[in-house]
């Protein structure tokens, strides 16, 4: 079975795909890099070559959203600019068994996996290729430090959940009891949370005289850059004030909002992908045709030209972000508990009932009057576009998804 593995070259990571025999079960072709060219026409496969592509970008917390968002954005840059330096390390910080199924996938895929957009209207295939290492750090925490301590790593996404930032409800301070930062404030060498790596990355580079990489926020956390800028510096400065200064002068936190609908992979999505395309993938990725990404134009180390590829960039996130929290995310809540107490199980069934649709309207048409305008957002067509988006029968969104951690 095929691998993704790297060597050390001097201080950086470049990747080297190790081809074995490919390998298919059934009537279905194993995904690897050997067996791009193999796949059949209606599957999309990258048209760069990944082996002039350097990882510029550590994203920490690889699921299914960052796999139909982030990576997704930069596949279509490298279609556009192959041999970049933007190339995506992932790395898994939790030992469980999702991290380590997601390690196992992609190390056995060289790194590649099955994205459908699913609808109505079709569900286009295409193959992944812009993620060229994965780190799984409980097998090696010191390669995660240095990979992010890499002179090339320019710019450190995040997709961690609102648990990822040890922060406390209500007040909004860092959460310094945790077992996790106790341990990583007792165990600096050996960290296990997000802050623990990414302090200890820097330190690395303050000491060598390297300029600090951007930590770019994608959780879906209001002021998600502010978010993580407050709890790292706190996190910084109680084991070096100088290094937790450092950072806050030195390094860039921008605020983004992302939006795209995407299921966790699920037993049957990995047997469509087996039967409608002949690819065996052991964790596909599933998700809507809708994309958005708004990001505040603030990095300290270079970024790619997402603009070239439909991001929209721009000097203040915050109306976009409440344009979503309150018509997206609010909505989702009422679909999540009054359809869970209805008896349903997913959004579209939800929205398949008359009175529950005209609720998300009524809801969407009272909070429309709290947002401030939305530059290049026509609100009334976001409205009809989120209501179409919740019904798709496709997306296979689950109620108990939406009502997790609700009061947060």
């Amino acid at each position: 079975m095929a691998n993704c593995k790297a060597v050390l070259k001097g201080r950086g990571f470049k990747p080297i795909f190790l081809m074995n025999s490919n390998t298919s079960t059934g009537s279905t072709i194993k995904l690897n890099q050997a067996s791009l060219s193999l796949l059949p026409g209606n599957v999309r496969v990258p048209k760069y070559d990944r082996h002039q592509i350097t990882n510029g970008i550590v994203h920490i917390g690889v699921g299914g959203f960052h796999r139909s968002h982030q990576a997704l954005y930069l596949d279509n840059y490298f279609h556009q600019n192959p041999g970049s330096d933007w190339g995506i390390c992932g790395v898994g910080l939790l030992d469980n068994d999702y991290d380590r199924r997601m390690r196992d996938a992609l190390l056995s895929q060289d790194c590649l996996y099955t994205l459908v957009e699913r609808s109505l209207e079709g569900d286009p295939a295409r193959i992944i290729g812009s993620i060229t290492r994965y780190l799984f750090a409980p097998d090696n925490r010191q390669a995660v430090i240095e990979a992010l301590a890499d002179p090339k790593c320019r710019i450190v996404t995040l997709t961690i959940t609102e648990s990822g930032y040890y922060y406390i409800e209500g007040s909004g301070n860092f959460d310094v009891n945790h077992p996790t930062m106790q341990h990583d404030l007792q165990h600096p060498d050996q960290p296990i949370g997000t802050y623990g790596f990414l302090t200890a990355a820097l330190e690395k580079r303050r000491k060598k005289g390297l300029a600090p990489f951007t930590v770019l926020s994608c959780d879906n956390i209001q002021g998600n850059g502010n978010m993580v800028r407050k709890m790292l510096t706190t996190f910084a400065e109680m084991g070096d004030p100088e290094l937790g200064s450092w950072i806050a002068e030195h390094v860039a936190f921008p605020n983004c909002m992302v939006d795209r609908i995407t299921p966790l992979t699920t037993p049957a999505d990995i047997q469509m992908v087996g039967q409608q395309f002949g690819i065996d993938d052991a964790f596909p990725c599933v998700a809507e045709p809708f994309t958005q990404w708004v990001i505040e134009d603030t990095f300290c180390a270079g970024r790619p030209d997402w603009e070239s590829v439909g991001v929209q960039m721009t000097k203040n996130v915050h109306p976009y972000e409440m344009m979503k929290i309150r018509l997206l995310n609010a909505s989702h809540m009422l679909i999540g508990y009054l359809g869970s107490l209805a008896g349903y199980t997913y959004v579209y069934e939800v929205m398949a009932d008359p009175l529950f649709q005209q609720a998300v309207a009524n809801l969407m048409d009272e909070v429309t009057p709290t947002l401030q305008p939305v530059p290049g957002i026509d609100l009334d067509d976001y409205k009809k576009t989120l209501i179409e988006r919740f019904s798709n029968p496709k997306i296979r969104d689950q109620l108990p998804r939406l009502c997790l951690n609700g009061s947060a």
